[in-house]
């Protein structure tokens, strides 16, 4: 299968220039640059590389990878984050997990042999509270629900309801490959620290905005199983 690394960036040139030249081309069959609106030289720089630069018709991390999905060669879809926290060495071990017949692998912080350096106790409390809640709600198994480093299958990926616009994309779509019965799985990957720009999701507005996703799931899972109850 062919695959896709779509690296995600916002005002992330700083740390594309450490990042960057440890992808190696041969990982993957394509990659595309999506970008939320950077001023700092992000694009241009991706373009010198030779890499393609998709500029969103609207900000926010869900809307871009919802345009990227339209975009892609790929029948495997890697997210990658531009701003240092994804290991790129990781990138040919989702792709294998995948070829083993899974539809969604997560690049977890909290698998043993893996860890996060950019944690704080708070970010890594909430990542255990809303990774538990989401097991709990969603029969799922993660460690770490929340990361958005992950790779999955496009064709699984359009059987979804995916609707998350901004930050909150890569949880929702942990619950609904749970939620729709795909096959799941996570490879232990260490989360390196920012390598620089400004850490976009906030502590108190990302959270209120997971419990409100989280909300909405639950409500379509109950809509689902009202409805499979009442079928002859």
């Amino acid at each position: 299968m062919k695959s896709t690394l779509a690296v995600l960036v916002l005002n992330e040139i700083e740390a594309l220039q450490k990042v960057l030249p440890q992808v190696k081309r041969e990982w993957v069959d394509e990659v595309i640059v999506v970008d939320g609106g950077s001023t700092d030289g992000t694009i241009e720089y991706c373009e010198s590389l030779g890499y393609p630069v998709l500029r969103q018709t609207e900000r926010g991390y869900g809307r871009g990878m919802l345009e990227l999905i339209d975009r892609a060669q790929g029948e495997i879809i890697i997210e990658f984050m531009g701003d240092g926290n994804c290991k790129p060495e990781t990138i040919p071990l989702l792709i294998a997990k995948i070829n083993e017949g899974y539809d969604l692998v997560i690049g977890s912080r909290y698998m043993a042999g893996a860890r996060s350096y950019d944690d704080t106790f708070i970010t890594r409390l909430g990542n255990w509270g809303f990774t538990q809640l989401i097991n709990i709600a969603f029969r799922a198994h993660y460690d770490d629900a929340m990361m958005g480093y992950r790779a999955y299958r496009k064709s699984a990926f359009r059987q979804l309801e995916m609707d998350s616009p901004g930050l909150c994309f890569p949880t929702q779509g942990s619950i609904q490959f749970a939620r729709f019965g795909f096959k799941t799985a996570e490879v232990p990957s260490d989360e390196p620290p920012r390598a620089g720009g400004v850490r976009k999701a906030k502590n108190i507005g990302t959270g209120l905005e997971l419990c409100a996703m989280i909300g909405k799931e639950m409500y379509r899972e109950y809509v689902l199983r009202t409805s499979r109850k009442k079928r002859p």
